[in-house]
Protein backbone atom coordinates (compact mmCIF):
# COMPACT_ATOMS: atom_id res chain seq x y z
CA UNK A 1 0.00 0.00 0.00
CA UNK A 2 1.35 3.42 -0.96
CA UNK A 3 1.93 5.82 1.97
CA UNK A 4 1.92 9.51 1.07
CA UNK A 5 4.80 11.58 2.38
CA UNK A 6 2.26 13.78 4.16
CA UNK A 7 0.34 10.85 5.65
CA UNK A 8 0.57 12.31 9.17
CA UNK A 9 -1.22 15.48 8.02
CA UNK A 10 -3.90 13.43 6.27
CA UNK A 11 -4.50 11.35 9.36
CA UNK A 12 -4.76 14.52 11.44
CA UNK A 13 -7.34 15.95 9.05
CA UNK A 14 -9.42 12.78 9.23
CA UNK A 15 -9.25 12.13 12.96
CA UNK A 16 -8.42 15.33 14.87
CA UNK A 17 -11.99 16.56 14.92
CA UNK A 18 -11.61 19.00 17.81
CA UNK A 19 -9.06 21.10 15.92
CA UNK A 20 -9.75 24.12 13.74
CA UNK A 21 -7.71 23.46 10.60
CA UNK A 22 -6.77 25.41 7.51
CA UNK A 23 -5.36 23.12 4.81
CA UNK A 24 -3.28 24.37 1.90
CA UNK A 25 -3.28 21.82 -0.88
CA UNK A 26 -2.34 22.20 -4.52
CA UNK A 27 -3.96 20.59 -7.54
CA UNK A 28 -3.70 16.81 -7.58
CA UNK A 29 -2.96 16.43 -3.87
CA UNK A 30 -6.38 15.06 -2.92
CA UNK A 31 -7.70 17.99 -0.90
CA UNK A 32 -11.34 17.13 -1.57
CA UNK A 33 -10.64 13.52 -0.59
CA UNK A 34 -9.29 14.78 2.73
CA UNK A 35 -12.43 16.82 3.30
CA UNK A 36 -14.59 13.76 2.58
CA UNK A 37 -12.49 11.68 4.99
CA UNK A 38 -13.12 14.25 7.73
CA UNK A 39 -16.89 14.20 7.12
CA UNK A 40 -16.88 10.40 7.25
CA UNK A 41 -15.12 10.42 10.61
CA UNK A 42 -17.46 13.11 11.97
CA UNK A 43 -20.40 10.83 11.15
CA UNK A 44 -18.81 7.47 11.97
CA UNK A 45 -17.43 8.57 15.32
CA UNK A 46 -20.79 9.92 16.41
CA UNK A 47 -19.33 13.42 16.81
CA UNK A 48 -22.26 14.82 14.83
CA UNK A 49 -24.88 13.81 12.30
CA UNK A 50 -24.73 14.62 8.61
CA UNK A 51 -27.79 16.89 8.79
CA UNK A 52 -25.81 19.20 11.12
CA UNK A 53 -22.81 19.43 8.77
CA UNK A 54 -22.46 22.16 6.14
CA UNK A 55 -20.02 21.31 3.34
CA UNK A 56 -19.65 24.28 1.01
CA UNK A 57 -17.94 24.60 -2.35
CA UNK A 58 -18.27 27.10 -5.19
CA UNK A 59 -19.60 25.59 -8.43
CA UNK A 60 -22.64 23.40 -9.00
CA UNK A 61 -20.44 20.75 -10.61
CA UNK A 62 -18.09 20.69 -7.62
CA UNK A 63 -21.03 20.45 -5.20
CA UNK A 64 -22.56 17.56 -7.16
CA UNK A 65 -19.22 15.74 -7.23
CA UNK A 66 -18.71 16.31 -3.51
CA UNK A 67 -22.18 14.96 -2.71
CA UNK A 68 -21.59 11.88 -4.89
CA UNK A 69 -18.25 11.16 -3.26
CA UNK A 70 -19.71 11.46 0.23
CA UNK A 71 -22.59 9.18 -0.76
CA UNK A 72 -20.22 6.56 -2.19
CA UNK A 73 -17.98 6.57 0.86
CA UNK A 74 -20.91 6.42 3.29
CA UNK A 75 -22.54 3.52 1.44
CA UNK A 76 -19.24 1.64 1.23
CA UNK A 77 -18.63 2.14 4.97
CA UNK A 78 -22.19 1.15 5.85
CA UNK A 79 -21.71 -2.16 3.98
CA UNK A 80 -18.25 -2.84 5.42
CA UNK A 81 -18.64 -5.96 7.59
CA UNK A 82 -15.23 -5.33 9.16
CA UNK A 83 -16.64 -2.30 10.98
CA UNK A 84 -18.64 -2.57 14.17
CA UNK A 85 -22.41 -2.45 14.07
CA UNK A 86 -22.48 0.95 15.79
CA UNK A 87 -20.30 2.57 13.12
CA UNK A 88 -22.17 0.87 10.29
CA UNK A 89 -25.47 2.12 11.67
CA UNK A 90 -24.12 5.67 11.94
CA UNK A 91 -22.92 5.51 8.35
CA UNK A 92 -26.31 4.15 7.26
CA UNK A 93 -28.00 7.02 9.05
CA UNK A 94 -25.72 9.38 7.15
CA UNK A 95 -26.85 7.86 3.84
CA UNK A 96 -30.48 8.46 4.82
CA UNK A 97 -29.77 12.09 5.76
CA UNK A 98 -27.70 12.88 2.67
CA UNK A 99 -30.52 14.27 0.54
CA UNK A 100 -31.31 16.87 3.20
CA UNK A 101 -27.69 17.67 4.07
CA UNK A 102 -26.19 21.11 3.35
CA UNK A 103 -23.68 19.91 0.77
CA UNK A 104 -24.03 22.72 -1.73
CA UNK A 105 -22.63 25.83 -3.32
CA UNK A 106 -22.10 28.96 -1.29
CA UNK A 107 -24.95 30.73 -3.12
CA UNK A 108 -27.46 27.92 -2.57
CA UNK A 109 -26.39 27.69 1.08
CA UNK A 110 -26.97 31.43 1.53
CA UNK A 111 -30.35 31.11 -0.20
CA UNK A 112 -31.33 28.31 2.21
CA UNK A 113 -30.49 30.50 5.21
CA UNK A 114 -32.59 33.35 3.82
CA UNK A 115 -35.53 31.11 2.95
CA UNK A 116 -35.61 29.78 6.50
CA UNK A 117 -35.47 33.23 8.13
CA UNK A 118 -36.65 35.80 5.52
CA UNK A 119 -38.17 38.30 7.97
CA UNK A 120 -34.96 38.51 9.99
CA UNK A 121 -33.18 39.30 6.71
CA UNK A 122 -35.66 42.07 5.89
CA UNK A 123 -37.17 40.13 2.99
CA UNK A 124 -40.74 39.29 2.00
CA UNK A 125 -41.79 35.84 3.26
CA UNK A 126 -41.43 34.54 -0.28
CA UNK A 127 -38.68 35.80 -2.58
CA UNK A 128 -37.35 34.73 -5.96
CA UNK A 129 -33.80 34.25 -7.16
CA UNK A 130 -33.24 35.61 -10.66
CA UNK A 131 -31.00 33.74 -13.05
CA UNK A 132 -28.26 35.53 -14.98
CA UNK A 133 -30.52 36.49 -17.92
CA UNK A 134 -33.31 37.80 -15.67
CA UNK A 135 -30.79 39.82 -13.65
CA UNK A 136 -29.34 41.40 -16.78
CA UNK A 137 -32.77 42.35 -18.15
CA UNK A 138 -33.86 43.76 -14.81
CA UNK A 139 -30.69 45.83 -14.56
CA UNK A 140 -31.13 47.12 -18.12
CA UNK A 141 -34.64 48.29 -17.26
CA UNK A 142 -33.46 50.08 -14.10
CA UNK A 143 -30.48 51.65 -15.91
CA UNK A 144 -32.62 52.98 -18.78
CA UNK A 145 -35.02 54.63 -16.34
CA UNK A 146 -32.16 56.18 -14.36
CA UNK A 147 -30.14 57.56 -17.27
CA UNK A 148 -33.22 59.13 -18.87
CA UNK A 149 -33.96 60.96 -15.63
CA UNK A 150 -30.33 61.86 -14.88
CA UNK A 151 -29.73 63.46 -18.28
CA UNK A 152 -32.57 65.90 -17.54
CA UNK A 153 -31.29 66.73 -14.05
CA UNK A 154 -30.06 70.40 -14.11
CA UNK A 155 -27.53 69.67 -11.35
CA UNK A 156 -25.91 66.88 -13.37
CA UNK A 157 -26.13 68.34 -16.88
CA UNK A 158 -22.87 70.39 -16.70
CA UNK A 159 -21.03 67.31 -15.52
CA UNK A 160 -22.49 65.16 -18.29
CA UNK A 161 -21.48 67.78 -20.87
CA UNK A 162 -17.93 67.99 -19.55
CA UNK A 163 -17.31 64.25 -19.22
CA UNK A 164 -18.85 63.49 -22.60
CA UNK A 165 -16.74 66.22 -24.21
CA UNK A 166 -13.66 64.56 -22.69
CA UNK A 167 -14.48 61.28 -24.42
CA UNK A 168 -16.49 59.33 -21.84
CA UNK A 169 -19.41 57.60 -23.56
CA UNK A 170 -22.82 56.78 -22.11
CA UNK A 171 -21.82 53.12 -22.48
CA UNK A 172 -18.81 53.91 -20.31
CA UNK A 173 -21.08 55.29 -17.60
CA UNK A 174 -23.21 52.18 -17.88
CA UNK A 175 -20.12 50.01 -17.38
CA UNK A 176 -19.33 51.96 -14.20
CA UNK A 177 -22.92 51.53 -13.04
CA UNK A 178 -22.67 47.79 -13.74
CA UNK A 179 -19.51 47.52 -11.62
CA UNK A 180 -21.12 49.52 -8.82
CA UNK A 181 -24.16 47.24 -9.02
CA UNK A 182 -21.99 44.11 -8.85
CA UNK A 183 -20.13 45.46 -5.82
CA UNK A 184 -22.80 47.55 -4.13
CA UNK A 185 -21.95 46.09 -0.74
CA UNK A 186 -18.64 47.99 -0.91
CA UNK A 187 -20.25 51.39 -1.52
CA UNK A 188 -21.06 52.22 2.09
CA UNK A 189 -20.05 55.58 3.57
CA UNK A 190 -20.32 59.15 2.34
CA UNK A 191 -17.80 60.11 -0.31
CA UNK A 192 -19.56 63.12 -1.85
CA UNK A 193 -17.25 65.65 -0.20
CA UNK A 194 -14.13 63.54 -0.13
CA UNK A 195 -11.27 65.71 -1.43
CA UNK A 196 -9.68 64.43 -4.59
CA UNK A 197 -5.91 63.98 -4.24
CA UNK A 198 -5.59 65.80 -7.56
CA UNK A 199 -7.70 68.75 -6.46
CA UNK A 200 -6.14 69.28 -3.05
CA UNK A 201 -7.74 69.81 0.34
CA UNK A 202 -9.49 72.99 -0.71
CA UNK A 203 -11.72 71.33 -3.28
CA UNK A 204 -15.20 70.48 -1.97
CA UNK A 205 -16.75 68.92 -5.05
CA UNK A 206 -18.42 72.17 -6.10
CA UNK A 207 -19.22 73.55 -9.53
CA UNK A 208 -16.75 73.11 -12.35
CA UNK A 209 -16.62 76.90 -12.80
CA UNK A 210 -15.01 77.21 -9.37
CA UNK A 211 -12.16 74.99 -10.50
CA UNK A 212 -9.38 77.13 -12.02
CA UNK A 213 -7.28 74.36 -13.61
CA UNK A 214 -8.30 75.03 -17.25
CA UNK A 215 -8.31 78.81 -16.79
CA UNK A 216 -4.81 78.84 -15.38
CA UNK A 217 -3.25 76.63 -18.06
CA UNK A 218 -5.04 78.45 -20.87
CA UNK A 219 -3.67 81.77 -19.62
CA UNK A 220 -0.22 80.21 -19.40
CA UNK A 221 -0.48 78.81 -22.92
CA UNK A 222 -1.53 82.16 -24.35
CA UNK A 223 1.34 83.87 -22.52
CA UNK A 224 3.80 81.25 -23.78
CA UNK A 225 2.63 81.53 -27.41
CA UNK A 226 4.71 84.67 -27.90
CA UNK A 227 7.83 82.93 -26.59
CA UNK A 228 7.19 79.92 -28.83
CA UNK A 229 6.83 82.14 -31.90
CA UNK A 230 10.07 83.94 -31.03
CA UNK A 231 12.00 80.69 -30.63
CA UNK A 232 10.73 79.38 -33.97
CA UNK A 233 12.51 82.27 -35.68
CA UNK A 234 15.84 80.58 -34.85
CA UNK A 235 15.03 77.49 -36.96
CA UNK A 236 17.38 77.21 -39.91
CA UNK A 237 15.13 74.81 -41.85
CA UNK A 238 11.70 76.32 -41.21
CA UNK A 239 8.98 74.06 -42.60
CA UNK A 240 11.61 71.40 -43.21
CA UNK A 241 12.14 70.93 -39.47
CA UNK A 242 9.93 68.55 -37.44
CA UNK A 243 10.04 70.67 -34.28
CA UNK A 244 9.19 73.85 -36.19
CA UNK A 245 6.15 72.42 -38.03
CA UNK A 246 4.90 70.75 -34.84
CA UNK A 247 5.10 74.02 -32.89
CA UNK A 248 3.37 76.03 -35.61
CA UNK A 249 0.48 73.56 -35.72
CA UNK A 250 0.07 73.73 -31.93
CA UNK A 251 0.20 77.53 -32.00
CA UNK A 252 -2.80 77.56 -34.33
CA UNK A 253 -4.83 75.57 -31.76
CA UNK A 254 -3.56 77.68 -28.85
CA UNK A 255 -4.74 80.89 -30.52
CA UNK A 256 -8.24 79.39 -30.82
CA UNK A 257 -8.37 79.09 -27.03
CA UNK A 258 -8.41 82.90 -26.71
CA UNK A 259 -11.96 83.05 -28.08
CA UNK A 260 -13.39 80.31 -25.82
CA UNK A 261 -14.71 80.31 -22.27
CA UNK A 262 -11.96 78.61 -20.27
CA UNK A 263 -14.48 76.61 -18.21
CA UNK A 264 -16.44 75.42 -21.24
CA UNK A 265 -16.36 71.83 -22.53
CA UNK A 266 -15.14 73.15 -25.89
CA UNK A 267 -12.06 74.73 -24.27
CA UNK A 268 -11.24 71.61 -22.28
CA UNK A 269 -11.77 69.44 -25.36
CA UNK A 270 -9.34 71.63 -27.31
CA UNK A 271 -6.83 71.32 -24.47
CA UNK A 272 -6.95 67.53 -24.74
CA UNK A 273 -6.33 67.76 -28.49
CA UNK A 274 -3.14 69.73 -27.82
CA UNK A 275 -1.67 66.64 -26.23
CA UNK A 276 0.98 65.53 -26.76
CA UNK A 277 2.52 68.98 -26.86
CA UNK A 278 6.04 67.73 -26.24
CA UNK A 279 8.22 66.93 -29.26
CA UNK A 280 11.43 64.95 -29.53
CA UNK A 281 12.09 65.75 -33.19
CA UNK A 282 14.47 68.51 -34.26
CA UNK A 283 18.27 68.72 -33.95
CA UNK A 284 20.13 71.46 -32.15
CA UNK A 285 22.55 71.71 -35.07
CA UNK A 286 19.63 72.96 -37.21
CA UNK A 287 18.78 75.75 -34.77
CA UNK A 288 20.60 78.96 -33.82
CA UNK A 289 21.53 80.26 -30.40
CA UNK A 290 19.02 82.62 -28.75
CA UNK A 291 21.13 85.68 -27.86
CA UNK A 292 18.75 86.63 -25.02
CA UNK A 293 19.95 83.70 -22.87
CA UNK A 294 22.81 82.19 -24.86
CA UNK A 295 20.98 78.82 -25.16
CA UNK A 296 20.24 76.82 -28.29
CA UNK A 297 16.66 77.68 -29.28
CA UNK A 298 15.87 74.02 -30.09
CA UNK A 299 16.76 72.95 -26.57
CA UNK A 300 14.82 75.82 -24.98
CA UNK A 301 11.70 75.19 -27.08
CA UNK A 302 11.66 71.47 -26.30
CA UNK A 303 11.93 72.18 -22.58
CA UNK A 304 9.07 74.70 -22.77
CA UNK A 305 6.83 72.27 -24.69
CA UNK A 306 7.59 69.48 -22.21
CA UNK A 307 6.70 71.68 -19.23
CA UNK A 308 3.45 72.85 -20.81
CA UNK A 309 2.58 69.29 -21.82
CA UNK A 310 2.79 68.15 -18.19
CA UNK A 311 0.68 71.07 -16.96
CA UNK A 312 -2.00 70.52 -19.62
CA UNK A 313 -2.22 66.82 -18.74
CA UNK A 314 -2.59 67.68 -15.04
CA UNK A 315 -5.25 70.30 -15.75
CA UNK A 316 -7.26 67.92 -17.95
CA UNK A 317 -7.04 65.19 -15.31
CA UNK A 318 -8.18 67.57 -12.58
CA UNK A 319 -11.07 68.80 -14.71
CA UNK A 320 -12.09 65.26 -15.58
CA UNK A 321 -12.07 64.38 -11.88
CA UNK A 322 -14.10 67.45 -10.92
CA UNK A 323 -16.67 66.64 -13.60
CA UNK A 324 -16.81 62.91 -12.94
CA UNK A 325 -17.06 62.83 -9.13
CA UNK A 326 -20.69 64.06 -8.95
CA UNK A 327 -21.64 61.53 -11.64
CA UNK A 328 -19.93 58.74 -9.71
CA UNK A 329 -21.82 59.76 -6.60
CA UNK A 330 -25.08 59.70 -8.56
CA UNK A 331 -24.21 56.25 -9.95
CA UNK A 332 -23.43 55.06 -6.43
CA UNK A 333 -26.86 56.23 -5.26
CA UNK A 334 -28.42 54.45 -8.24
CA UNK A 335 -26.68 51.16 -7.35
CA UNK A 336 -27.71 51.36 -3.69
CA UNK A 337 -31.29 52.38 -4.48
CA UNK A 338 -31.54 49.60 -7.03
CA UNK A 339 -30.31 47.07 -4.42
CA UNK A 340 -32.90 48.30 -1.91
CA UNK A 341 -35.61 48.03 -4.54
CA UNK A 342 -34.68 44.41 -5.30
CA UNK A 343 -34.72 43.56 -1.62
CA UNK A 344 -38.11 45.20 -1.09
CA UNK A 345 -39.56 43.34 -4.07
CA UNK A 346 -37.92 40.05 -3.07
CA UNK A 347 -36.03 39.71 -6.36
CA UNK A 348 -32.53 38.44 -5.58
CA UNK A 349 -29.52 38.22 -7.82
CA UNK A 350 -26.78 35.73 -7.02
CA UNK A 351 -24.64 38.33 -5.27
CA UNK A 352 -27.67 39.51 -3.27
CA UNK A 353 -27.95 36.07 -1.70
CA UNK A 354 -24.47 36.39 -0.21
CA UNK A 355 -24.86 40.00 0.90
CA UNK A 356 -28.29 39.52 2.47
CA UNK A 357 -27.25 36.32 4.28
CA UNK A 358 -24.09 37.99 5.59
CA UNK A 359 -26.03 41.04 6.73
CA UNK A 360 -28.61 38.87 8.50
CA UNK A 361 -25.94 36.93 10.40
CA UNK A 362 -24.05 40.12 11.21
CA UNK A 363 -26.97 42.26 12.36
CA UNK A 364 -29.54 39.81 13.76
CA UNK A 365 -28.20 37.83 16.72
CA UNK A 366 -31.32 35.65 16.98
CA UNK A 367 -30.84 34.45 13.41
CA UNK A 368 -27.10 34.02 13.93
CA UNK A 369 -27.60 31.90 17.04
CA UNK A 370 -30.30 29.82 15.36
CA UNK A 371 -27.94 28.81 12.56
CA UNK A 372 -24.94 28.50 14.90
CA UNK A 373 -26.84 25.83 16.80
CA UNK A 374 -28.18 24.29 13.61
CA UNK A 375 -24.72 23.57 12.13
CA UNK A 376 -22.19 21.85 14.36
CA UNK A 377 -19.43 21.81 11.72
CA UNK A 378 -18.62 23.86 8.63
CA UNK A 379 -16.28 22.53 5.96
CA UNK A 380 -15.31 24.78 3.05
CA UNK A 381 -13.74 23.36 -0.09
CA UNK A 382 -11.99 25.38 -2.84
CA UNK A 383 -11.81 28.36 -0.50
CA UNK A 384 -9.59 30.25 -2.93
CA UNK A 385 -12.41 30.68 -5.44
CA UNK A 386 -14.71 33.00 -3.51
CA UNK A 387 -14.62 36.47 -2.04
CA UNK A 388 -14.49 37.74 1.52
CA UNK A 389 -18.26 37.37 2.11
CA UNK A 390 -17.76 33.61 2.33
CA UNK A 391 -15.24 34.18 5.12
CA UNK A 392 -17.67 36.44 6.96
CA UNK A 393 -20.57 33.96 6.73
CA UNK A 394 -18.34 31.11 7.91
CA UNK A 395 -16.95 33.05 10.87
CA UNK A 396 -20.39 34.24 12.03
CA UNK A 397 -21.69 30.66 11.96
CA UNK A 398 -18.60 29.32 13.73
CA UNK A 399 -18.61 31.97 16.47
CA UNK A 400 -17.71 30.78 19.96
CA UNK A 401 -20.04 32.37 22.52
CA UNK A 402 -19.15 31.75 26.18
CA UNK A 403 -22.07 31.38 28.60
CA UNK A 404 -23.68 34.57 29.87
CA UNK A 405 -22.11 36.71 27.14
CA UNK A 406 -24.27 39.87 26.82
CA UNK A 407 -25.58 40.76 23.38
CA UNK A 408 -23.74 44.07 23.48
CA UNK A 409 -20.45 42.19 23.71
CA UNK A 410 -21.11 40.10 20.58
CA UNK A 411 -18.95 41.21 17.63
CA UNK A 412 -20.50 42.61 14.46
CA UNK A 413 -17.19 42.52 12.59
CA UNK A 414 -16.20 39.04 11.45
CA UNK A 415 -12.54 39.80 12.09
CA UNK A 416 -13.30 40.11 15.83
CA UNK A 417 -14.87 36.65 16.08
CA UNK A 418 -13.13 33.67 17.69
CA UNK A 419 -14.42 30.43 16.14
CA UNK A 420 -15.50 27.48 18.26
CA UNK A 421 -12.71 24.91 18.41
CA UNK A 422 -13.05 22.22 15.76
CA UNK A 423 -16.13 23.71 14.13
CA UNK A 424 -14.42 25.22 11.10
CA UNK A 425 -12.38 23.36 8.49
CA UNK A 426 -11.14 25.13 5.35
CA UNK A 427 -9.21 23.67 2.45
CA UNK A 428 -7.93 25.50 -0.60
CA UNK A 429 -4.95 26.49 -2.68
CA UNK A 430 -3.81 30.13 -2.39
CA UNK A 431 -1.92 29.73 -5.67
CA UNK A 432 -5.26 29.27 -7.44
CA UNK A 433 -6.78 32.45 -6.01
CA UNK A 434 -6.86 34.01 -9.45
CA UNK A 435 -10.51 34.84 -10.14
CA UNK A 436 -10.24 38.55 -9.37
CA UNK A 437 -13.43 39.21 -11.37
CA UNK A 438 -15.21 37.18 -8.64
CA UNK A 439 -13.35 39.19 -5.96
CA UNK A 440 -11.15 36.24 -5.06
CA UNK A 441 -8.01 37.59 -3.41
CA UNK A 442 -5.10 35.75 -1.82
CA UNK A 443 -4.83 38.50 0.80
CA UNK A 444 -8.39 37.86 1.92
CA UNK A 445 -7.67 34.15 2.14
CA UNK A 446 -4.72 34.95 4.39
CA UNK A 447 -6.97 37.08 6.62
CA UNK A 448 -9.37 34.16 7.04
CA UNK A 449 -6.44 31.87 7.80
CA UNK A 450 -5.18 34.23 10.51
CA UNK A 451 -8.60 34.90 12.05
CA UNK A 452 -9.42 31.20 12.27
CA UNK A 453 -6.58 30.95 14.80
CA UNK A 454 -6.00 27.29 14.01
CA UNK A 455 -3.16 25.23 12.63
CA UNK A 456 -2.24 25.27 8.95
CA UNK A 457 -1.45 21.94 7.32
CA UNK A 458 0.15 21.42 3.90
CA UNK A 459 -0.68 18.55 1.57
CA UNK A 460 2.26 18.06 -0.80
CA UNK A 461 1.88 14.53 -2.12
CA UNK A 462 0.79 14.77 -5.75
CA UNK A 463 -1.20 11.83 -7.15
CA UNK A 464 -1.73 13.18 -10.64
CA UNK A 465 1.57 13.87 -12.42
CA UNK A 466 4.80 11.98 -12.98
CA UNK A 467 8.19 12.98 -11.65
CA UNK A 468 9.46 14.90 -14.75
CA UNK A 469 6.43 17.20 -14.69
CA UNK A 470 6.53 17.71 -10.91
CA UNK A 471 10.28 18.42 -10.90
CA UNK A 472 9.86 20.94 -13.71
CA UNK A 473 6.97 22.72 -11.97
CA UNK A 474 8.88 22.90 -8.69
CA UNK A 475 12.00 24.28 -10.36
CA UNK A 476 10.08 27.07 -12.07
CA UNK A 477 7.62 28.08 -9.38
CA UNK A 478 9.99 28.10 -6.43
CA UNK A 479 11.80 30.86 -8.31
CA UNK A 480 8.77 32.66 -9.73
CA UNK A 481 6.53 32.67 -6.66
CA UNK A 482 8.87 34.32 -4.18
CA UNK A 483 7.19 35.96 -1.20
CA UNK A 484 6.07 39.52 -1.88
CA UNK A 485 4.61 41.01 1.29
CA UNK A 486 1.45 38.89 1.15
CA UNK A 487 0.62 39.89 -2.44
CA UNK A 488 1.86 36.55 -3.75
CA UNK A 489 0.98 33.07 -2.54
CA UNK A 490 3.88 31.09 -1.16
CA UNK A 491 4.92 28.12 -3.26
CA UNK A 492 5.28 24.83 -1.40
CA UNK A 493 7.10 22.21 -3.53
CA UNK A 494 4.99 19.16 -4.29
CA UNK A 495 6.17 15.53 -4.25
CA UNK A 496 5.63 13.11 -7.11
CA UNK A 497 4.18 9.65 -6.71
CA UNK A 498 4.77 8.24 -10.18
CA UNK A 499 8.09 7.68 -11.98
CA UNK A 500 8.31 6.41 -15.56
CA UNK A 501 10.91 3.69 -14.98
CA UNK A 502 10.96 2.27 -18.50
CA UNK A 503 14.72 1.85 -18.89
CA UNK A 504 14.47 3.56 -22.28
CA UNK A 505 17.30 6.01 -23.08
CA UNK A 506 14.71 8.57 -24.22
CA UNK A 507 12.13 8.02 -21.49
CA UNK A 508 9.41 10.66 -20.96
CA UNK A 509 10.79 13.99 -19.86
CA UNK A 510 9.96 17.69 -19.86
CA UNK A 511 11.72 19.66 -22.56
CA UNK A 512 12.35 23.34 -21.93
CA UNK A 513 11.87 25.62 -24.93
CA UNK A 514 14.10 28.72 -24.94
CA UNK A 515 14.67 31.41 -22.35
CA UNK A 516 13.43 34.96 -21.83
CA UNK A 517 14.38 37.14 -24.77
CA UNK A 518 15.05 40.87 -24.93
CA UNK A 519 14.83 40.93 -28.73
CA UNK A 520 11.96 42.31 -30.79
CA UNK A 521 9.00 40.07 -31.54
CA UNK A 522 9.98 39.04 -35.13
CA UNK A 523 13.38 37.89 -33.89
CA UNK A 524 11.78 36.02 -30.99
CA UNK A 525 9.40 34.27 -33.38
CA UNK A 526 12.27 33.19 -35.64
CA UNK A 527 14.13 31.86 -32.62
CA UNK A 528 11.03 30.06 -31.39
CA UNK A 529 10.58 28.37 -34.77
CA UNK A 530 14.22 27.29 -34.76
CA UNK A 531 13.88 25.86 -31.26
CA UNK A 532 10.74 23.90 -32.23
CA UNK A 533 12.46 22.53 -35.34
CA UNK A 534 15.42 21.48 -33.19
CA UNK A 535 13.06 19.70 -30.81
CA UNK A 536 11.38 17.80 -33.65
CA UNK A 537 14.76 16.68 -34.98
CA UNK A 538 15.69 15.56 -31.47
CA UNK A 539 12.45 13.59 -31.04
CA UNK A 540 13.01 11.71 -34.31
CA UNK A 541 16.75 11.26 -33.87
CA UNK A 542 16.55 9.95 -30.30
CA UNK A 543 13.32 8.02 -30.95
CA UNK A 544 11.57 9.39 -27.90
CA UNK A 545 9.47 6.80 -26.13
CA UNK A 546 5.70 7.04 -26.09
CA UNK A 547 4.53 6.01 -22.65
CA UNK A 548 1.82 3.48 -23.63
CA UNK A 549 3.52 1.31 -26.23
CA UNK A 550 0.79 -1.35 -26.40
CA UNK A 551 -1.94 1.20 -27.11
CA UNK A 552 0.23 2.85 -29.74
CA UNK A 553 0.84 -0.43 -31.55
CA UNK A 554 -2.89 -1.22 -31.49
CA UNK A 555 -3.67 2.21 -32.89
CA UNK A 556 -1.15 1.72 -35.74
CA UNK A 557 -2.73 -1.60 -36.68
CA UNK A 558 -6.21 -0.05 -36.73
CA UNK A 559 -5.02 2.75 -39.00
CA UNK A 560 -3.32 0.20 -41.24
CA UNK A 561 -6.54 -1.76 -41.62
CA UNK A 562 -8.43 1.42 -42.44
CA UNK A 563 -5.78 2.40 -44.97
CA UNK A 564 -6.19 -1.01 -46.66
CA UNK A 565 -9.88 -0.19 -47.21
CA UNK A 566 -11.34 -2.87 -44.95
CA UNK A 567 -14.05 -0.81 -43.21
CA UNK A 568 -17.11 -2.31 -41.60
CA UNK A 569 -19.20 0.49 -43.14
CA UNK A 570 -18.31 2.67 -46.14
CA UNK A 571 -16.32 5.80 -45.45
CA UNK A 572 -18.11 9.05 -46.11
CA UNK A 573 -16.88 12.62 -45.80
CA UNK A 574 -17.32 14.10 -42.35
CA UNK A 575 -17.99 10.79 -40.50
CA UNK A 576 -15.90 8.26 -38.61
CA UNK A 577 -14.72 5.11 -40.39
CA UNK A 578 -15.44 2.12 -38.17
CA UNK A 579 -13.07 -0.88 -38.33
CA UNK A 580 -12.98 -4.24 -36.66
CA UNK A 581 -9.74 -5.12 -34.85
CA UNK A 582 -9.24 -8.13 -32.59
CA UNK A 583 -13.00 -8.65 -32.43
CA UNK A 584 -13.69 -5.08 -31.30
CA UNK A 585 -15.24 -2.32 -33.34
CA UNK A 586 -13.04 0.80 -33.27
CA UNK A 587 -13.29 4.30 -34.75
CA UNK A 588 -10.69 6.16 -36.74
CA UNK A 589 -10.87 9.46 -38.63
CA UNK A 590 -11.76 9.26 -42.31
CA UNK A 591 -8.53 11.11 -43.14
CA UNK A 592 -6.06 8.20 -43.27
CA UNK A 593 -3.20 10.45 -42.24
Amino acid sequence: MFQPLDNAERQRIATSLEETLFVEAGAGTGKTTSLVDRILELVGSGTTTLDRVAAITFTEAAAAELRDRIRTELETAADNVDLGDDRRNLYGQGVEQLDNAAIQTLHSFAAALLQERPLEAGLPPSFDTMDAIESELYFDEAWTQWIDTALDDPALQPHFLMTLSLGLKIDGLRSIAQKFHENYDLLAGDWTNTPSPLMGEGWDGGEIEEHNGPSRIIRELLDSATEMEKLCQFSQLGDGDTLYTHTQAKLTSIRQLASLDAASPAAVRLLTRLLPLRQRGGRQSDWDIDPSDGQNACRTLKALLQELDTEIADAVTETRTAALMPLLDALRSFALDYANRRKGQGRAGFHDLLVWARNMLRDNLDARDHFRRRFSHLLIDEAQDTDFIQAEIAMFLAEHVPLNTPATARPRDWADISPQEGKLFVVGDPKQSIYRFRRADVRQMRRLQENMDGDTLHLVQNFRSQRPVVDWVNTLFVKWMAQDGGEQAEYTPIKHRWTADSGHPAAPRVWSLGEEQAERLPAVRRREAAEIALLLHQIVGEQWQILDRAATEAKNKVLSICADNQPVIPAEAGIQRRCRFAGTELSAPVDNT
